[in-house]
C-alpha cells in the first residue's frame, strides 16, 4: 500500500466507529492522522478491533498478526507507544494488557490533552466546520447528556438517580479523576481564552476511564470528596454539567457555551434543545423575579431574555441544566421535568451500540 492508501484505510476504519470519522474534500481528516499515526502506526491501528472497553490481549492480536512476521516484543512496544500518544484504549490487568481502537471523539481527540497545539487546534476546527461536526450532531442517542446541577435540585424534587450526579458517582468505587479541559485548551492556545471560568481543570473520569488518564498522566487523581468539590466549584461558575450518556457515567465534561464544540455547534441552530439528550426545562414565577438580569448573563444557551420587562425562557434553547436555578437570588426560577423521559442505556457500550445502528453510512 502507499502512504496514502495506508491513511485512508485508517480513516475509513475510525469512520466504522460509532462516532465516525468522515472523509473531506479538503483532506484535512488525513492531515489531522499524519499528525497523531507514524506510517507504521496507522497500519496497526486497521487491525485492531474497536471497543468502548479494552477486551483485545496482546496475545490475540499477536496470533492475528503473526504472519506479518512481527514478533510479540515489537508488538507490546509499538502497541504501548500508541497508548501513550493517546491513539487506543488500554488496560493492564493480572500481568495482562488488553489494547482496542479507540473513535475520534469521544477518543483520541480528547486523549490529545495537555499536547494540543494552535496548528493541530486549527486543523480541528477546519475538520468539523467540514465534515465531523455534523457527523456528531446528528448522533442518535447522543454521546453525552445535560444533568441538572446539584444546587438547582431540592430535597422535595424526585430526581432519578441517573440526573443526579452525586446519586451516579455511588455507583463508582474508583479511581477518580480530574484533567484539563481540551475544549478550553484549544481556545486559549488560539488567543480567545474561556470567558466563564479562567480554570482548565474541570473534566472528571471515573473507573477505567480515570485509570486510564492517570496510568498515563493525562490527569490528577482524586478522591471522590475532591471530585465532589470540583463538581462544586464548577457549578458556581455556571457550567453545563455533561456525563456520559450511560447509567454508570465514565466520565463528565463541565461545558461553557464559549468553549465547548457541542455547546457552540447546537447553539448555532434555531432549536438546539432537539439535539440534547436532556429531561428538564426552567420556569420562572414572574411574581418572584426581580428582573437583576443574573439568568440572562450565565445562560450557557442564550435561552433567557427580557421582553416587555418580564423573563422569557425559550424552550426551544433551554435545555434544562440548572444553572439559572442555582443562581437565581429570588429563588424565582425552577427545573420542570419535560413529558417525554429519557431513560440512558446502562453502559456506554450499549449507547453506542445504538449509536452505530442509527448512523448513515459517510
Amino acid at each position: 500500500m502507499t502512504e496514502s492508501e495506508v491513511y485512508r484505510a485508517l480513516q475509513q476504519h475510525l469512520d466504522s466507529m460509532p462516532g465516525g470519522f468522515p472523509a473531506t474534500e479538503s483532506g484535512v481528516e488525513i492531515q489531522i492522522l499524519k499528525r497523531l499515526f507514524t506510517e507504521e502506526e496507522a497500519k496497526l491501528a486497521t487491525q485492531l478491533t474497536y471497543s468502548t472497553y479494552p477486551t483485545e490481549s496482546l496475545g490475540s492480536i499477536f496470533e492475528r498478526l503473526r504472519e506479518t512476521g512481527i514478533s510479540l516484543e515489537e508488538l507490546e512496544s509499538s502497541l504501548d507507544t500508541m497508548v501513550s500518544k493517546g491513539l487506543l484504549h488500554f488496560k493492564s490487568e493480572e500481568e495482562t494488557k488488553y489494547y482496542n481502537n479507540a473513535q475520534w471523539v469521544v477518543g483520541i481527540y480528547e486523549f490529545q490533552v495537555n499536547r494540543i497545539s494552535k496548528e493541530f487546534s486549527e486543523e480541528i476546527s477546519q475538520y468539523n466546520h467540514e465534515a465531523f461536526g455534523r457527523v456528531l450532531l446528528s448522533s442518535r442517542p447522543t454521546q453525552l447528556r445535560v444533568i441538572p446541577v446539584g444546587k438547582s435540585i431540592k430535597p422535595e424534587d424526585s430526581v432519578a438517580s441517573y440526573d443526579d450526579f452525586r446519586a451516579m458517582l455511588s455507583l463508582h468505587e474508583g479511581p477518580f479523576m480530574v484533567m484539563n479541559c481540551i475544549c478550553r485548551q484549544r481556545k486559549g492556545i488560539t488567543g480567545t481564552p474561556c470567558k466563564v471560568t479562567d480554570r482548565e481543570e474541570t473534566c472528571l473520569g471515573l473507573g477505567p476511564f480515570a485509570q486510564l488518564y492517570i496510568d498515563q498522566g493525562w490527569g490528577r487523581e482524586i478522591t471522590k470528596e475532591e471530585l465532589l468539590e470540583t463538581v462544586e466549584m464548577n457549578e458556581s461558575e455556571g457550567l453545563v454539567l455533561q456525563p456520559s450518556n450511560s447509567v454508570k457515567p465514565d466520565f463528565m465534561c463541565s461545558c461553557c457555551g464559549c468553549c465547548c464544540g457541542l455547546l457552540r455547534g447546537k447553539g448555532a441552530t434555531s432549536k438546539p434543545v432537539a439535539l440534547f439528550t436532556t429531561n428538564y426545562h426552567s420556569e420562572v414565577d414572574h411574581d418572584l423575579c426581580t428582573q437583576c438580569g443574573t439568568c440572562v448573563d450565565l445562560c450557557q444557551m442564550k435561552a433567557l431574555s427580557f421582553q416587555d420587562d418580564l423573563l422569557f425562557i425559550n424552550l426551544d434553547r433551554c435545555i434544562g441544566c440548572g444553572v439559572c436555578v442555582a443562581n437565581c437570588p429570588e429563588e424565582a426560577i425552577t427545573l420542570k421535568k419535560r413529558e417525554k423521559e429519557f431513560i440512558p442505556p446502562e453502559t456506554m457500550e450499549d449507547t453506542f451500540d445504538r449509536i452505530l445502528s442509527n448512523r448513515t453510512p459517510t
